[in-house]
């Protein structure tokens, strides 16, 4: 048996923190199905324990105070040793002031507790995971739609994910000389714990909530087990560094309400997932996708009327778009064609554009929003993946999951991307 097989037999392990509930319940449970043994590390060590035993046999709790430092700095160590190595690291458990204090009514014990949960903690994991990780190890980030928008009667709730954007940025910077990575998922509002108290609070109408969802709905965990899963797979590589918002397109909104009267759902379709171009980066992509779905292959828009209506489109075009109004207008002539068509089922539109022309991507990501705005009632989602470099080694499992219903809650997200690889 060859070295390369003999690792493919070993089952990673994971170390999930805030692991007994909510969003890092179901980033357990996704691992284990995918055959990841967990580590489930929560304030709650009896919560933790019947947890593993629920996700059977190799998977193991630890209880552990993340406002205590020297408990957090020590706990990767503590994880590895007891399963014998780790591969990946999450750092999911957080809290918040749910009292409804301004910042200058909040003790002081109470705000350094939140400081040290919700970013203090996170960084002494991140350097806790560099020192014990191989190459290869990932650590993905919890952070949150409030790290782009600051939340009044929260405490320092927003300022604490606003840093682990930042930090993790850092963190992936240092891990790369490793050959390991860090990245980040944002949630928006999901139906937690932590969310289900606000609401019991009267401190959030969920109803309203939902209403500032372009998607209609807030969020459930395993939305966001299924980034997390997809960020810490090999295929997660291009987003190094990134952060990726799981939330509905509520960021992209602002967290305006769409009237009502606009919604018209369409039912997810079962067609296959178009590509759209004729040249190379099209045909890699198609090639890379094609094993796992059923795929077709278009030169332009206009071949969308034949076949069955599509449950994916992903536009390779804007690639090689060198110039803002040649991307603005064949992006114009491919939203008429979908209107003129009138698909009848919800689909997934995912824009692929190149950095190296700066003005070109940012209007492309920017249209791609609008449309993922307009679109959202309808239950469609609209995606660009902004990708650097010439190799698109990594762009076809990318593209193929941002379309997939495995991204179900993403929508008006602009992806900034790169292979993981050295060009």
């Amino acid at each position: 048996m060859s070295q390369n097989s003999k690792a493919n037999t070993i089952p990673r392990k994971a170390l999930v923190t805030g692991g007994a509930t909510g969003i890092g319940w179901a980033i357990c449970q996704r691992f284990a199905a995918s055959g990841i043994l967990c580590v489930i590390a929560d304030i709650n060590e009896k919560a933790a324990q019947e947890r593993a035993r629920t996700l059977g046999p190799g998977h193991v709790a630890i209880g552990v105070d993340l406002s205590d430092l020297v408990q957090a700095a020590g706990l990767v160590a503590r994880a590895a040793q007891v399963m014998g190595g780790l591969d990946i690291v999450v750092n999911n458990a957080g809290i918040t002031d749910t009292s409804g204090r301004r910042v200058g009514e909040i003790p002081i014990g109470d705000f350094e507790r939140l400081v040290a949960v919700n970013l203090s903690s996170v960084d002494v994991i991140c350097q806790a995971s560099q020192e014990v990780l191989q190459a290869g190890g990932v650590v993905v980030n919890l952070a949150s739609g409030a790290a782009y928008r600051p939340l009044a009667l929260r405490g320092a709730y927003s300022a604490t994910k606003a840093a682990i954007l930042a930090l993790t940025k850092t963190y992936n910077t240092l891990a790369e000389k490793l050959g390991q990575r860090v990245c980040a998922v944002a949630p928006g509002y999901v139906r937690t714990e932590l969310v289900e108290s606000l609401i019991a609070n009267g401190r959030l109408d969920a109803e309203a909530a939902a209403a500032t969802v372009p998607l209609g709905r807030l969020g459930d965990p395993d939305d966001i087990a299924r980034a997390v899963a997809f960020l810490a797979s090999p295929e997660g590589g291009p987003l190094a560094g990134e952060c990726l918002s799981v939330d509905g397109g509520t960021i992209t909104s602002g967290g305006r309400p769409l009237a009502s009267d606009v919604r018209q759902p369409e039912q997810a379709g079962d067609g296959p997932i178009v590509i759209i171009g004729d040249g190379p980066s099209a045909m890699a992509v198609s090639q890379t996708l094609a094993p796992h779905h059923a795929v077709r292959r278009i030169a332009t828009h206009d071949g969308l009327a034949d076949g069955p209506a599509p449950s994916a489109i992903i536009d390779m075009t804007p690639l090689s778009c060198g110039d803002v109004p040649g991307a603005m207008s064949h992006l114009h002539a491919l939203a008429r064609k979908i209107e003129s068509l009138e698909l009848g089922q919800a689909f997934s539109l995912l824009l692929v554009t190149a950095d190296r022309g700066a003005p070109t991507a940012a209007a492309v990501g920017m249209l791609s929003q609008v449309m993922a705005l307009e679109w959202a009632p309808r239950g469609h989602r609209v995606n660009t993946v902004v990708w650097s470099g010439e190799n698109l080694d990594g762009l076809g499992p990318l593209a193929g999951w941002t379309s997939s219903e495995q991204a179900g809650y993403v929508t008006g997200q602009v992806i900034s991307a790169r292979s993981p690889h050295p060009d």
